[in-house]
């Protein structure tokens, strides 16, 4: 198995000594305190979004102002990709710099623990591309949130394909990058790990089979991620673009991970602006309209859909015994029935959740 073999090599003298030496010490990481904190998915559309999207350049604001004015203290990113901008070698990196100054960074980890990076020959020269598809990112605001250091001495956070995750999907699925954490709130919530991950969008019987198997198999990799990092029993927090949704899916990979013990956050007793979807596709829209329209598509109250439900593909999921989730929002800025647009910066809506830890 890759993931295997790639944490063998956090064994090395150097990784462990970078890691100690730029991480937090936590003495007692193993248990779950109590404490509330704030999380977020966000699908920010990759450097070439489709039309009728603006330019990277006009959205990059949009998603720094987003992000900054969430209060969440982590965030998830999903096509947060590798491709160069006009401003910064890569959209992560861009996106780090944007968010700095409002306190959010994204977690320290060593070369050793990416699984997505670049090879190299011998001498250091690189040799390739990535063997990942690079989407997945998490950032943390330092105010609330620490990364901690495992008890074991293994890096507390990375880089690894989907395809390590659950063995024997199709090659397209298995490429795409996962990111993870270890990571503690200031207010004692916590220690956690943080996993955001972006599944393939392609609608034909071979993805969704892929989806379904991450989703069968995500739980058991957690359960081995925390025993080798001496971390048993620590809860997940998942942010997550699952590219599934019940009415076209309903034994999708979201139901595959709440049949194994996943809390989805969208069950919370308090909730904000269901009726309105995660992503801005939706065939009443119009065909010119589609990712980027003037107005959100408003789903209402109906004998089928008694809450006035709307569809979502992007999801908050908790993992662990204790864990409650309290709310839920899907985050949307709307001036009358439009979008406003400073805040329109994605195909995507922001959706955010508060966890009690237990």
């Amino acid at each position: 198995m890759r993931l295997r073999l790639a944490l063998v090599r956090f064994l090395t003298p150097l990784s462990v000594t970078a890691a100690l030496v730029v991480l937090v010490t936590s003495a007692e990481p193993v248990q779950a305190a109590s404490g509330n904190l704030v999380f977020a998915t966000f699908n920010v559309c990759k450097v070439d979004c489709a039309a009728p999207a603006p330019p990277w350049d006009i959205r990059r604001d949009r998603v720094a102002r987003v992000i900054g004015e969430s209060g969440a203290d982590v965030v998830g990113l999903q096509e947060a990709t590798n491709n160069p901008t006009t401003t910064a070698k890569t959209q992560v990196a861009d996106i780090q710099t944007l968010l700095a100054p409002a306190g959010y960074v994204s977690p320290f980890f060593t070369v050793d623990s990416n699984e997505c990076r670049r090879p190299r020959d011998a001498q250091g020269e690189l040799t390739g591309p990535s063997p990942c598809d690079n989407s997945a990112a998490l950032l943390y605001r330092t105010a609330t949130i620490e990364q901690v250091t495992t008890p074991t001495g293994l890096p507390s956070a990375g880089i690894v394909q989907v395809g390590s995750i659950a063995p024997g999907i199709d090659a397209i699925s298995a490429a795409r990058s996962v990111a993870w954490a270890y990571l503690r709130g200031k207010n004692g919530a916590g220690p956690f790990l943080a996993i955001s991950l972006h599944l393939d969008s392609n609608k034909d019987a071979t993805a969704e089979t892929s989806r379904v198997a991450v989703g069968q198999a995500l739980g058991g990799w957690v359960n081995w991620m925390n025993g080798i990092q001496g971390m048993s029993n620590t809860p997940v927090i998942l942010m997550a673009d699952l590219n599934s949704y019940a009415k076209r899916q309903p034994n999708g990979v979201q139901m595959a991970l709440t049949s194994a013990g996943w809390i989805d956050a969208h069950s919370a007793r308090s909730r904000r602006n269901i009726q309105y979807s995660t992503i801005n596709y939706n065939p009443r829209l119009g065909a010119d309209a589609q990712g980027f329209p003037a107005a959100p598509y408003k789903f209402h109250k109906t004998k089928k859909n008694p809450n006035g439900e709307a569809t979502r593909i992007d999801y908050i999921m908790g993992y662990g015994t204790g864990l409650r989730v309290i709310d839920y929002e899907v985050v949307i800025y709307l001036t009358g029935k439009a979008f406003n647009t400073d805040y329109q910066a994605s195909d995507h809506q922001m959706v955010k959740a508060t966890f009690a830890f237990p």
